[in-house]
Protein backbone atom coordinates (compact mmCIF):
# COMPACT_ATOMS: atom_id res chain seq x y z
CA UNK A 1 0.00 0.00 0.00
CA UNK A 2 1.30 3.23 -1.21
CA UNK A 3 2.76 5.83 2.21
CA UNK A 4 1.34 9.22 2.73
CA UNK A 5 4.26 11.31 2.54
CA UNK A 6 4.10 14.56 4.76
CA UNK A 7 7.68 15.54 4.91
CA UNK A 8 10.63 15.79 3.21
CA UNK A 9 13.87 15.13 5.62
CA UNK A 10 17.65 15.85 4.99
CA UNK A 11 20.35 14.38 6.48
CA UNK A 12 24.25 14.02 5.86
CA UNK A 13 25.84 10.99 6.62
CA UNK A 14 28.33 12.14 9.11
CA UNK A 15 31.11 10.82 7.14
CA UNK A 16 34.29 12.18 8.14
CA UNK A 17 37.60 12.54 10.07
CA UNK A 18 40.41 14.83 11.09
CA UNK A 19 38.73 17.79 9.08
CA UNK A 20 38.07 15.76 5.78
CA UNK A 21 34.85 14.56 5.04
CA UNK A 22 33.92 11.62 2.66
CA UNK A 23 32.61 10.77 -0.14
CA UNK A 24 30.08 8.75 1.37
CA UNK A 25 27.71 5.57 -1.08
CA UNK A 26 24.92 4.51 -0.33
CA UNK A 27 26.45 0.85 -0.56
CA UNK A 28 29.14 2.13 2.75
CA UNK A 29 25.14 3.41 4.62
CA UNK A 30 23.71 0.08 3.78
CA UNK A 31 26.30 -1.67 5.45
CA UNK A 32 26.18 0.43 8.44
CA UNK A 33 22.74 0.26 8.46
CA UNK A 34 22.85 -3.58 8.26
CA UNK A 35 25.46 -3.77 11.05
CA UNK A 36 22.90 -1.97 13.41
CA UNK A 37 20.81 -4.90 12.52
CA UNK A 38 18.54 -3.04 9.92
CA UNK A 39 16.97 -4.59 7.24
CA UNK A 40 18.87 -2.27 4.46
CA UNK A 41 19.82 0.95 4.71
CA UNK A 42 17.45 3.71 6.01
CA UNK A 43 17.56 6.76 3.65
CA UNK A 44 15.82 6.93 0.29
CA UNK A 45 18.32 8.32 -1.68
CA UNK A 46 21.51 8.76 -1.26
CA UNK A 47 23.31 12.20 -3.21
CA UNK A 48 27.09 11.97 -3.78
CA UNK A 49 29.53 14.80 -4.40
CA UNK A 50 29.45 15.30 -8.14
CA UNK A 51 25.73 15.16 -7.59
CA UNK A 52 24.86 11.65 -8.39
CA UNK A 53 21.76 10.32 -6.86
CA UNK A 54 22.27 6.13 -5.74
CA UNK A 55 19.30 4.77 -4.79
CA UNK A 56 18.22 3.72 -1.12
CA UNK A 57 15.31 2.16 0.76
CA UNK A 58 12.32 1.55 -1.90
CA UNK A 59 10.44 4.73 -0.99
CA UNK A 60 7.02 2.40 -0.95
CA UNK A 61 8.39 1.00 2.30
CA UNK A 62 8.77 2.73 5.91
CA UNK A 63 12.48 4.39 5.82
CA UNK A 64 14.35 4.87 8.91
CA UNK A 65 15.53 8.61 9.06
CA UNK A 66 13.85 9.87 12.09
CA UNK A 67 12.05 8.29 15.24
CA UNK A 68 8.66 8.93 15.40
CA UNK A 69 7.80 10.28 12.02
CA UNK A 70 9.44 7.86 9.39
CA UNK A 71 5.80 6.40 8.26
CA UNK A 72 5.00 10.12 6.95
CA UNK A 73 8.72 10.95 5.65
CA UNK A 74 10.96 10.67 2.76
CA UNK A 75 14.71 10.79 3.67
CA UNK A 76 17.70 12.21 1.33
CA UNK A 77 21.12 11.63 2.66
CA UNK A 78 23.98 13.87 1.30
CA UNK A 79 27.40 11.71 1.27
CA UNK A 80 30.01 13.60 3.47
CA UNK A 81 29.48 15.20 7.33
CA UNK A 82 27.39 18.81 7.56
CA UNK A 83 29.59 19.15 10.79
CA UNK A 84 33.15 19.44 8.69
CA UNK A 85 32.18 20.46 5.59
CA UNK A 86 29.15 21.85 3.65
CA UNK A 87 27.19 20.10 0.73
CA UNK A 88 29.47 20.49 -2.80
CA UNK A 89 27.40 23.00 -5.49
CA UNK A 90 26.40 19.98 -7.30
CA UNK A 91 25.14 18.03 -4.23
CA UNK A 92 23.03 21.15 -3.43
CA UNK A 93 21.44 21.22 -6.89
CA UNK A 94 21.05 18.02 -7.17
CA UNK A 95 19.15 18.04 -3.68
CA UNK A 96 17.00 21.06 -4.40
CA UNK A 97 15.81 19.56 -7.64
CA UNK A 98 15.23 15.99 -6.13
CA UNK A 99 13.06 17.77 -3.78
CA UNK A 100 11.30 19.59 -5.95
CA UNK A 101 10.54 16.49 -8.01
CA UNK A 102 9.35 14.92 -4.45
CA UNK A 103 7.58 17.74 -3.29
CA UNK A 104 5.43 17.35 -6.91
CA UNK A 105 5.16 13.55 -6.87
CA UNK A 106 3.68 13.69 -3.35
CA UNK A 107 1.18 16.64 -3.98
CA UNK A 108 3.47 18.52 -1.10
CA UNK A 109 4.31 21.47 -3.28
CA UNK A 110 1.74 24.07 -2.19
CA UNK A 111 1.46 23.10 1.56
CA UNK A 112 4.90 23.78 1.18
CA UNK A 113 4.35 27.45 -0.12
CA UNK A 114 1.70 28.02 2.47
CA UNK A 115 3.49 26.73 5.81
CA UNK A 116 4.73 30.13 6.68
CA UNK A 117 8.60 28.43 7.76
CA UNK A 118 8.24 25.93 5.08
CA UNK A 119 9.01 22.92 7.07
CA UNK A 120 7.42 20.50 4.62
CA UNK A 121 11.25 20.35 3.29
CA UNK A 122 13.15 20.38 7.19
CA UNK A 123 16.71 19.03 8.47
CA UNK A 124 17.01 16.45 10.91
CA UNK A 125 17.56 17.74 13.37
CA UNK A 126 14.73 19.87 12.94
CA UNK A 127 12.12 17.21 14.12
CA UNK A 128 13.04 19.10 17.60
CA UNK A 129 10.64 21.87 16.57
CA UNK A 130 8.05 19.22 15.37
CA UNK A 131 8.02 17.94 18.95
CA UNK A 132 7.74 21.46 20.21
CA UNK A 133 4.44 21.83 18.38
CA UNK A 134 3.07 18.44 19.38
CA UNK A 135 3.66 17.19 16.02
CA UNK A 136 6.23 14.63 16.40
CA UNK A 137 6.72 12.26 19.53
CA UNK A 138 10.94 12.03 19.77
CA UNK A 139 13.25 14.57 19.88
CA UNK A 140 16.97 14.21 18.60
CA UNK A 141 20.19 15.52 20.01
CA UNK A 142 21.76 15.35 16.59
CA UNK A 143 22.92 18.11 14.52
CA UNK A 144 21.98 16.53 11.36
CA UNK A 145 22.41 17.78 8.55
CA UNK A 146 25.16 19.62 9.78
CA UNK A 147 26.02 23.20 11.62
CA UNK A 148 26.79 24.02 7.63
CA UNK A 149 24.14 23.20 6.23
CA UNK A 150 21.30 26.03 6.37
CA UNK A 151 17.80 24.76 5.91
CA UNK A 152 16.37 28.54 5.65
CA UNK A 153 18.61 28.85 2.42
CA UNK A 154 17.68 25.09 0.92
CA UNK A 155 13.39 26.13 1.39
CA UNK A 156 14.43 29.62 0.30
CA UNK A 157 16.06 28.64 -2.67
CA UNK A 158 13.28 25.63 -3.19
CA UNK A 159 10.34 28.51 -2.70
CA UNK A 160 12.18 30.44 -5.35
CA UNK A 161 12.37 27.66 -8.02
CA UNK A 162 8.60 27.11 -7.17
CA UNK A 163 7.33 30.36 -8.42
CA UNK A 164 10.49 31.97 -10.24
CA UNK A 165 8.51 33.34 -13.98
CA UNK A 166 9.59 30.56 -16.62
CA UNK A 167 12.76 32.35 -18.23
CA UNK A 168 11.97 34.55 -21.59
CA UNK A 169 13.37 33.48 -25.00
CA UNK A 170 16.85 35.30 -25.29
CA UNK A 171 19.70 35.50 -28.46
CA UNK A 172 22.70 33.10 -28.34
CA UNK A 173 25.97 34.34 -29.74
CA UNK A 174 28.56 31.63 -29.60
CA UNK A 175 31.05 33.92 -28.89
CA UNK A 176 29.49 35.36 -25.84
CA UNK A 177 28.50 32.30 -23.99
CA UNK A 178 32.42 31.22 -24.47
CA UNK A 179 33.78 34.47 -23.38
CA UNK A 180 30.93 33.74 -19.76
CA UNK A 181 32.08 30.85 -19.81
CA UNK A 182 35.89 31.62 -19.46
CA UNK A 183 35.16 34.67 -17.67
CA UNK A 184 33.20 32.68 -14.89
CA UNK A 185 36.58 29.72 -14.85
CA UNK A 186 38.51 32.99 -13.91
CA UNK A 187 36.24 34.09 -11.10
CA UNK A 188 35.87 30.87 -9.42
CA UNK A 189 40.05 30.61 -9.41
CA UNK A 190 40.71 34.36 -8.59
CA UNK A 191 37.31 34.35 -5.36
CA UNK A 192 39.08 30.44 -4.47
CA UNK A 193 42.53 32.28 -4.09
CA UNK A 194 41.28 35.07 -2.08
CA UNK A 195 39.28 32.35 0.13
CA UNK A 196 36.72 34.47 -0.35
CA UNK A 197 33.33 33.33 2.27
CA UNK A 198 30.91 30.36 1.99
CA UNK A 199 28.19 33.10 1.59
CA UNK A 200 30.00 34.63 -1.49
CA UNK A 201 30.66 31.27 -3.32
CA UNK A 202 26.89 30.49 -2.71
CA UNK A 203 25.84 33.97 -4.53
CA UNK A 204 28.10 32.95 -7.49
CA UNK A 205 27.28 29.46 -7.46
CA UNK A 206 23.44 30.52 -8.09
CA UNK A 207 24.58 32.79 -10.97
CA UNK A 208 25.89 29.80 -12.49
CA UNK A 209 22.89 27.48 -12.13
CA UNK A 210 20.69 29.64 -13.41
CA UNK A 211 18.42 28.14 -16.10
CA UNK A 212 19.64 30.89 -19.30
CA UNK A 213 23.24 31.01 -18.36
CA UNK A 214 23.31 27.19 -17.40
CA UNK A 215 21.78 26.80 -21.10
CA UNK A 216 24.36 29.15 -22.75
CA UNK A 217 27.13 27.19 -21.15
CA UNK A 218 25.66 24.13 -22.13
CA UNK A 219 25.18 24.47 -25.81
CA UNK A 220 28.71 26.50 -26.00
CA UNK A 221 30.39 23.36 -24.59
CA UNK A 222 28.24 20.57 -26.93
CA UNK A 223 29.34 23.29 -30.04
CA UNK A 224 33.16 23.54 -29.10
CA UNK A 225 33.56 19.79 -27.36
Amino acid sequence: MARTIERIVWHTAAHGRDGQAFDTTAAQIDQWHRERGWSEIGYNRVIRFDGTLEKGRDPRKVPAGVAGINETTYHICFAGHGDIAPLTPQQLESGVQHTLEMLQKYKLTEKFLNEPDGLIVMGHREVNELVRRGLAPTPTHKTCPGKYIDMDAVRLLIRGRLTAAPPTAYPYDSQAAGELYAGLKQVYAAAAKLQFPEEAMRSLNQFRKQPEVDAAIARWRRENS
